[in-house]
C-alpha cells in the first residue's frame, strides 16, 4: 500500500490521476449536454400536454354549447304556439327562446310552415318577419319532412352568409321537424300532423371565436378551429378564416413544405381524434420563415343526425418560445458545470494535504442539505395528506339542479353512492337517475325553493338501482348568474342505517315483551308440573317395580322431568339481567342456547356437532342479546332441515375476532333472496309460521356491538350440495 501511495505522490502518478480526473470531467460534461437535450424534450412534451388540456377544454365547451342549442330548439318545437303558428303568441315565444341562446351566436330563429311557402322568423335585433318564399327545395326542409326523421336534429355544413350588422360571415343551420303533438286551450286535441320546420341560424365563426379566440398558450401561442371540410372557422390570421386549411398555407408561402400539418389535419383532426405533435409553420405573429411549432388538438362532436360533423380545436405555440424560457436554466447549468470543474481542479491541488478535512466537511454539508430536503419533503407530504383528507371527507351527496330538475354538478360521494360519474349525469333530469316514490314532489320543491328563496328540509325514500335508501335532504336556493337565483343546492345524507335501526329497535321491544310473557307462562307451568311429579312419586310407592303400572308411572315421571328441565332452561334463557354487560363468555352463551333447543333437536331428528376452540376469550356484547341471536339462527336452521339433518356449531378465534359459525344441511337459500334475508318482515315461511323479524333483529344486535353477520348458502337447483352457513363475527373484549 505504501508503495502505491509513494507512486501517486510523484509526478508520473500525479499525471495519471490528472488524466483520470480530466476524463471524468469530460464524461460529466458530455452527460450534462445529453441530459440538457433530454430535459428539453421532456419540457416540450409537458408543454404540449398542457396545450392538449386547453384544446380539450375548448372543444368540450363548444360541444356543450352546440348541445344547448339543439336542446333549446327541441324545446321550442314542443310549444303549441309554434306547432299551430298562433298569430299572437309565436313571436313572443321565439323572442324568449332567442334571448336564451343569443350568447351562443344564434342570429335568427325561423319557422317554415308545412308547405314550405311561408316563413316566420325573428332575428338578433328582435325584428319579426313573415315572408312568402319557396323553401321546399332546401335540403334541411326535405330532410325534416321525412317521417323517419321525427324528433331528430339536422345540422348543415358551414357556408358563407350574412351575420350581424349585415356583415359577411360563416353560418350553419340547425333544424328540427315540428309536429302538432301538444295541446292548449285553442287546440285541446293534438292532430299529430307535420306542422313545419324550425331553424336556428348560427354564426359559426362567432361561436368558434368566442370560446377559442381568448386562448393563450404560453406568451404568444394561440388556438384555431377547422370544420369537417377543413375550413378555418377561427384563426389568429383573419385572412385564413373561411379558407381551406390544406391550401391557404401553401398559397401564402410556397417555399415551405406543410406536408406534416396537412397529414395531421387529414388523418387525425378531421377523423375526430385528439393528440399532440409538431410541425413547420411559415409565420407566427408577424415573424415569417420556417418556424417549428408544438400542436395539440381535440375534436368537437357536433352530433347531427343527417351527417357526421366533427370540428377540431388546435392550440399551437413555437418551440423556440418554450426553449427560450428554459435557456436561462441551461446557461446556469453550464455555469454550474464549469464551476464544478474548477472546484474539482482546485480540490485536486489541495487533495493530498487536506483530503481528510475536506471529506469531513463535504459529508457534513451533504448531510445537512439532505436533512433539509427530507424535512421539506416531509412538510409537503403532510400538507398534501391534510388537503386530501379534507377533500375526501365529504360523506353527503352534494349536487345542484336547475328549475327543470336537470343536474348541473355533483360531488364524489354522489358517484360513490349512485355509481354514475359527473360526465354521465350532468344535464340529465334527476328522476332519470334516482327513482323517487313521489317524483312530482321533487320538482315541486325545486320550483318553490326558486320562487320563495326559502330552504326546504325533508326526508325522502328513493331507489338507486335495486336498493332502497332513506335520505335526509336539504334544498337551498343559490346564486349562479350574478344576483339571480337560478339553481338549487341539494345536500342529501344517507340515513338508511338509522331508519333500519329505529324499525328494528321497535320490533325488538315487541319481541322483548313477548319474551317476558313467555317467561311468565313458563313460570306458571312449574306448579302443575310439580304436582304431577309429586303424585307420580306417591303412586310409584304403591306399585311393585316389576308391575306394568310401575313402568307407566316411571314413563310419566321421566317425561315430567323433561318438561321441568325445558321450563328451567327457558326461564334461565329469558331471565333479564340487572344490567347490560359490555363483554360476555361466548361458550357459556352457546351452551345456554343449546340447552334450550336440545329437546327440539331430538324431536326434529337433527344431529348436533360442535367444533369449539378451547380457551376462547370473552367478546364485546351482551350475553342475553347474543343468546337471542344464536337462537334465531338455530331456529331458522331447524326450519330448513324438515325431516332431519346435521347442525354444526363452531367457534374459532382469528386475530382479534371470534367467529361463531352455524352450518346446516337444509335446503339452502335461493340466490334471489340473499339480499333480502336481513330485511324486517321478510320470510319464506308460510303465513302464521314466521314473522320475518328474527334475522333483522339479530343483524341489528350484532351491528350494535361492532360485529358482523355473514351468510353463505347454496341450493340443490344450483347443482351443489345444499346447505347454509351463518357466521357471527365479534370483537375480542
Amino acid at each position: 500500500m505504501n508503495k502505491y501511495l509513494q507512486y501517486f505522490a510523484q509526478k508520473p502518478g500525479l499525471r495519471v490521476v490528472f488524466v483520470v480526473i480530466l476524463l471524468l470531467l469530460v464524461s460529466a460534461l458530455f452527460m450534462g449536454v445529453r441530459s440538457a437535450r433530454e430535459m428539453k424534450g421532456i419540457i416540450n412534451e409537458d408543454f404540449n400536454y398542457q396545450q392538449l388540456a386547453l384544446a380539450k377544454h375548448a372543444a368540450g365547451v363548444l360541444t356543450q354549447n352546440i348541445t344547448i342549442l339543439k336542446r333549446e330548439l327541441t324545446t321550442l318545437s314542443l310549444s303549441p304556439s309554434i306547432q299551430y303558428i298562433e298569430a299572437v303568441s309565436w313571436p313572443n315565444r321565439m323572442k324568449i327562446s332567442l334571448s336564451s341562446v343569443r350568447d351562443y351566436a344564434v342570429i335568427q330563429i325561423m319557422l317554415i310552415n308545412a308547405d314550405g311557402t311561408n316563413s316566420y322568423s325573428i332575428d338578433h335585433t328582435n325584428a319579426v318577419f313573415i315572408e312568402k318564399k319557396q323553401y321546399d327545395d332546401e335540403d334541411y326542409f326535405k330532410w325534416c319532412k321525412k317521417p323517419e326523421n321525427k324528433g331528430d336534429i339536422y345540422i348543415s355544413n358551414v357556408s358563407k352568409g350574412v351575420v350581424q350588422d349585415s356583415e359577411p360571415g360563416f353560418v350553419m343551420a340547425i333544424s328540427t321537424p315540428v309536429y302538432q303533438i301538444s295541446s292548449d286551450e285553442a287546440h285541446p286535441k293534438p292532430t299529430y300532423q307535420f306542422s313545419g320546420v324550425l331553424v336556428s341560424i348560427v354564426d359559426a365563426g362567432l361561436l368558434a371565436k368566442k370560446f377559442v379566440g381568448p386562448i393563450r398558450s404560453g406568451k404568444t401561442g394561440y388556438a384555431w378551429v377547422i370544420d369537417e371540410s377543413g375550413k378555418f372557422l377561427s384563426h389568429l390570421e383573419k385572412d385564413f378564416i373561411g379558407e381551406n386549411a390544406f391550401e391557404i398555407r401553401k398559397s401564402k408561402d410556397p417555399h415551405i413544405s406543410f406536408s406534416k400539418i396537412n397529414l395531421i389535419q387529414k388523418t387525425k383532426m378531421l377523423q375526430g381524434k385528439e393528440g399532440t405533435s409538431t410541425y413547420i409553420s411559415g409565420w407566427h405573429r408577424g415573424v415569417t420563415g420556417p418556424i417549428e411549432k408544438l400542436i395539440a388538438y381535440a375534436p368537437v362532436h357536433i352530433g347531427a343526425a343527417n351527417a357526421m360533423r366533427i370540428w377540431s380545436v388546435a392550440v399551437v405555440a413555437p418551440i423556440s418560445e418554450v426553449e427560450d424560457a428554459i435557456h436561462g436554466v441551461y446557461v446556469r447549468q453550464a455555469m454550474i458545470q464549469g464551476a464544478f470543474t474548477a472546484a474539482v481542479l482546485i480540490i485536486f491541488i489541495f487533495l493530498i494535504a487536506n483530503e481528510r478535512a475536506w471529506l469531513q466537511t463535504l459529508e457534513h454539508e451533504v448531510k445537512e442539505k439532505t436533512e433539509d430536503l427530507e424535512r421539506y419533503a416531509d412538510r409537503l407530504r403532510r400538507s398534501e395528506e391534510r388537503y386530501r383528507s379534507l377533500v375526501e371527507s365529504a360523506d353527503d351527496m352534494i349536487y345542484t339542479m336547475d328549475v327543470d330538475c336537470n343536474i348541473l354538478s355533483v360531488n364524489r360521494y354522489w358517484t360513490r353512492l349512485t355509481g354514475h360519474s359527473a360526465e354521465e349525469v350532468v344535464g340529465k333530469n334527476i328522476v332519470d337517475i334516482i327513482e323517487y316514490k313521489t317524483p312530482d314532489n321533487v320538482c315541486s320543491i325545486i320550483g318553490k325553493a326558486l320562487e320563495t328563496s326559502e330552504t326546504f328540509v325533508r326526508e325522502e325514500c328513493i331507489m338507486i338501482g335495486e336498493r332502497e335508501y332513506w335520505l335526509d335532504t336539504k334544498y337551498k336556493p343559490v346564486l349562479t348568474n350574478g344576483d339571480q337565483i337560478s339553481a338549487v343546492l341539494v345536500i342529501s345524507r344517507d340515513v338508511t342505517e338509522q331508519k333500519m335501526m329505529e324499525d328494528q329497535l321497535f320490533h325488538t321491544e315487541k319481541l322483548a315483551s313477548l319474551g317476558s310473557l313467555s317467561a311468565g307462562v313458563a313460570h306458571e307451568m312449574n306448579n302443575p308440573i310439580a304436582i304431577i311429579l309429586g303424585f307420580t312419586e306417591i303412586l310409584l310407592e304403591r306399585f311393585p317395580e316389576d308391575s306394568k303400572e310401575h313402568e307407566i308411572l316411571k314413563t310419566i315421571e321421566r317425561q315430567g322431568n323433561n318438561c321441568k328441565r325445558i321450563i328451567e332452561n327457558l326461564l334461565a334463557f329469558a331471565k333479564i339481567p340487572k344490567k347490560t354487560t359490555l363483554e360476555t363468555d361466548i361458550v357459556e352463551d352457546l351452551q345456554k342456547v343449546v340447552n334450550v333447543v336440545m329437546n327440539t333437536l331430538l324431536t326434529e331428528k337433527v344431529d348436533l356437532r360442535t367444533e369449539i376452540e378451547e380457551d376462547l376469550p370473552k367478546v364485546r356484547g351482551d350475553g342475553q342479546q347474543l343468546e337471542q341471536v344464536f337462537l334465531n339462527i338455530i331456529n331458522n336452521a331447524l326450519a330448513a332441515m324438515a325431516g332431519g339433518g346435521i347442525l354444526t356449531i363452531s367457534a374459532h378465534r382469528s386475530n382479534d375476532i371470534v367467529n361463531v359459525g352455524f352450518t346446516d344441511t337444509g335446503r339452502g337459500i335461493p340466490p334471489e333472496f340473499m339480499d333480502k334475508i336481513f330485511e324486517p318482515f321478510f320470510t319464506t315461511k308460510e303465513v302464521g309460521e314466521g314473522t320475518g323479524l328474527g334475522l333483522s333483529v339479530s343483524y341489528a344486535l350484532v351491528k350494535k356491538f361492532g360485529g358482523d353477520i355473514r351468510v353463505k348458502s347454496q341450493t340443490k337447483e344450483e347443482g351443489k350440495k345444499p346447505g347454509t352457513t351463518f357466521t357471527v363475527s365479534l370483537s375480542v373484549a
